[in-house]
């Protein structure tokens, strides 16, 4: 924990001094501007961050049910829970009902809506920041990944203990343990202290902050290769246009960065159930760990280099769909607010 505490505070010292630079440079008219445009941004990004985590959710249920599993993720195993995504579905459905899809679903929403709004917030203030023309924003790849970086980076340490209770929830079958958010939240508090709250910060904010830097970076990338305008092009037909490249270009960003820091996500599951391991009874082999390096280590052994990429491919379903959702309804939504706010 000390060396996630380091993490937390290098990162928040980080965001002050760019914030107190960005404070410098402007007057009191421009700070009222901003301000404004970046309420838009965050109310965009909030908005975006619900309806797609509420689209997602049973992706995400059964990505995690395979990351947790000790047991290859194979027909051909008789003794994995989990076998392959449709059976997953079949199982979870039969066992715990319909509704277990979308188990975890509240935290899982408050943890969208809060990475959300904070991620599009500071990544639209660095990259006017790092723009030397402010009414032409920097539109370099590497600028792009770096302001990516800093905005999934802050949005992480905003919206962590929502994870570890969404994944709580989520790892349990039925309500033998917790009953609902509230339940979870006290219960750790209680009987782990508040650091279990940042569980596993480490691997979570190296995965978050590098996927969100590439996320900007390929899907800056690609809309530049489809040439994805949505400034110049006012008839119905262009919108529509636009928003099927927009889509296109957070399918192909998602799909991309997520394969890329896929085993960070997988140790940071297993590292968050820790203290939880004793509750899951019928989910087959317990995994103990003791640190990142530990964990990986330990999956590679018993698992092989495969076992830090299971559940990828609902989790590639739900990255590039979420990712391409995400961006496209951000922009979306950000053009209606700016042309209802301006017509006021």
């Amino acid at each position: 924990m000390v060396a996630d505490y380091r993490s937390v505070t290098i990162v928040i010292n980080t965001i002050n001094w760019l914030y107190s630079k960005t404070l410098l440079m402007t007057s009191d008219s421009e700070n009222a501007n901003q301000q404004k445009t970046g309420l838009l941004h965050s109310t965009a990004g909030a908005c975006s961050g619900a309806i797609t985590r509420l689209v997602s959710q049973p992706l995400d249920v059964i990505k995690i049910r395979f990351q947790l599993q000790v047991e290859p993720l194979s027909k051909k195993s008789n003794i994995s829970k989990y076998q392959s995504f449709y059976q997953s579905i079949c199982l979870i459905r039969k066992e715990e009902g319909i509704k277990a899809l979308w188990k975890g679903h509240i935290p899982a929403q408050f943890l969208s809506i809060t990475y959300g709004l904070t991620q599009f917030l500071v990544f639209q203030k660095s990259l006017a920041y790092l723009s030397t023309n402010k009414k032409r924003l920097n539109q370099t790849s590497g600028v792009h990944f770096l302001c990516g970086c800093l905005s999934s980076t802050t949005a992480t340490l905003t919206s962590y203990p929502f994870d570890v209770i969404r994944t709580r929830l989520v790892a349990q079958k039925s309500n033998q343990i917790y009953i609902n958010m509230k339940d979870v939240a006290l219960s750790i508090y209680k009987t782990e202290g508040l650091s279990a709250y940042y569980r596993g910060i480490s691997p979570t904010i190296l995965q978050n902050s590098l996927q969100g830097g590439l996320i900007f970076m390929f899907y800056n990338s690609f809309s530049k290769c489809i040439s994805t305008n949505t400034s110049t092009n006012n008839t119905f037909n262009d919108h529509y246009l636009n928003s099927v490249k927009q889509f296109g270009s957070g399918f192909m960003s998602g799909i991309v960065s997520k394969t890329l820091v896929y085993p960070l996500d997988v140790a940071k599951k297993r590292l968050q159930l820790q203290d939880f391991i004793q509750f899951r009874e019928g989910f087959g082999k317990k995994f103990v760990c003791s640190g990142l390096l530990d964990c990986i280590r330990s999956t590679v052994k018993d698992e092989t280099i495969f076992g830090l990429f299971k559940g990828l491919s609902p989790s590639l379903m739900k990255a590039g769909f979420v990712t391409a959702m995400h961006l496209t309804f951000y922009e979306q939504i950000f053009k209606v607010f700016q042309t209802l706010v301006n017509n006021i």
